[in-house]
């Protein structure tokens, strides 16, 4: 009898040891489950799911380049919504004025090929750095200063740095970056020419060229130089609407024009303190900044110039547009 009543027991024993066995391996597998660590996102799926770079995204899908973004070993100067209407872009239906070309190169502008934090950059003034974008096989540089002040490129404030991605980190920038415009060359002259709201200092430019050598060189040249350049409108206010109109004013005068908005040095937004700077016609020329606002002005105008576009980079200086002709 002892033997019959301690088989079933033992047997119920054996059953509970193998069910509380199972329960403990299903248990085990299942927080397995819920601890997994998540897949790690890329710069792509970073922009992708953050709402406050919703037009950044909608340039890279017009472009046809998130998969770009989910290369290795990248630095992306990201600019969110914020910086992008403070550039002027207001939405991302605005890009569509923007073709494909412009806005791969635009894109492309703002990512290193290498991973660099932060505390990677150097303590220097427009420290060059190559960037994804391209023009004649050579890489077109971008230019970081790291002060007291921040991390700037080309004039952009890096206003969150270093967030990490699976396939680099990320700067968040207050501007977006402006690269040269394709076909302009690159150089002062060149991206000049090749803006449309420009034309009537390209038509100046390009009339004073043939008689003032110098100057022209400058503009051309390897040595950096800032331009304050004027728009049409600009020109238009002093009755100078045409090309026609800008060949009829004498050489010299407008050689002496011209030279009152050239400053010898690359120059971005944030390099430009309030206070005086000399101009290649050796006039003062009084610059006042407050925040991302910049005027200047000369002494043959009552009132400042205020720049409307800052820091369109070149490959020997930057050019900062104005709403007036600096006489």
């Amino acid at each position: 009898m002892k033997k019959t009543l301690f088989l079933p027991f033992r047997s119920h024993t054996l059953v509970l040891a193998v069910f509380v066995t199972l329960f403990t391996f299903t248990t085990s597998c299942d927080n397995e489950k819920e601890d997994a660590p998540a897949q790690p996102k890329t710069a792509a799926d970073y922009f992708s799911e953050n709402s406050d770079f919703s037009i950044l995204k909608a340039a890279m899908l017009q472009a046809g380049q998130l998969d770009a973004f989910k290369n290795p070993n990248l630095t992306v100067f990201a600019p969110n919504d914020a910086a992008f209407r403070a550039s002027g872009v207001t939405d991302a239906t605005s890009l569509t004025a923007l073709s494909k070309e412009q806005l791969t190169g635009i894109l492309q502008y703002h990512v290193l090929k290498a991973a660099v934090a932060s505390t990677g950059f150097p303590m220097e003034k427009n420290k060059a750095v190559q960037t994804s974008l391209s023009i004649n096989n050579q890489a077109v540089l971008a230019y970081i200063t790291n002060g007291t002040s921040g991390l700037f490129i080309n004039g952009a404030k890096v206003i969150k740095p270093d967030v990490q991605v699976a396939n680099g980190v990320i700067h968040v920038i207050d501007h977006i970056l402006l690269p040269p415009p394709p076909g302009s060359g690159g150089s002062l002259v060149g991206v000049v020419q090749a803006d449309t709201s420009l034309t009537l200092l390209g038509a100046a430019a390009l009339r004073i060229a043939a008689v003032n050598p110098t100057l022209a060189g400058v503009l051309t040249g390897t040595s950096p130089y800032t331009t304050f350049a004027p728009t049409n409108s600009a020109f238009r206010a002093l009755k100078l609407s045409t090309p026609d109109t800008i060949n009829k004013v004498p050489v010299a005068t407008l050689t002496a024009i011209l030279a009152n908005h050239v400053v010898s040095g690359r120059l971005y937004s944030n390099d430009l303190t309030t206070g005086d700077v000399t101009a290649y016609s050796t006039g003062k020329l009084t610059v006042n900044s407050s925040g991302s606002a910049v005027t200047v002005k000369s002494s043959g105008i009552a009132s400042p110039a205020t720049v409307t576009r800052a820091n369109v980079t070149a490959t020997n200086g930057v050019v900062h547009k104005i709403d007036k002709v600096l006489l």
